[in-house]
């Protein structure tokens, strides 16, 4: 399979479509095939796969283990923290989720900096 030079979509979103249908009928905890595979699969670069593969772990429908692979997400129970009965947080509320995160991230290291230097008042 490969993706295709017409379809407007950028790769990885083609390839994460695809995977997406795929993932809807396998279980929970099902380790997905590797990189390697995926990129053979797809006729793309292991940077390509890994892209898609993010845009599905960062919709929650596979999670990555460090050094095991890509695995099927469980199913969201209804009322679970960060997910609405409807399905996966959306990507406007994932940026909105990290912006304030990078936010939050560079006023600690302004008070941390304070603390190391305090200004002599």
């Amino acid at each position: 399979m490969t993706v295709e030079a017409h379809d407007p979509r950028p790769k990885k979103v083609q390839i994460a479509d695809t995977l997406r249908e795929e993932i809807a009928a396998l279980p929970a905890g099902h380790r997905l095939a590797s990189l390697r595979e995926l990129a053979d699969r797809f006729k793309v670069t292991t940077v390509t796969a890994g892209s898609a593969l993010k845009v599905l772990a960062d919709e929650g429908v596979i999670v990555s283990v460090p050094n095991r692979g890509y695995f099927v997400q469980s199913p969201p129970r209804a009322g679970e923290a960060g997910q609405d009965a409807g399905g996966p947080i959306n990507r406007d509320e994932i940026n909105a989720i990290r912006s304030e995160i990078q936010q939050l991230a560079a006023r600690v290291a302004e008070l941390e900096k304070r603390a190391q230097f305090p200004s002599s008042a």
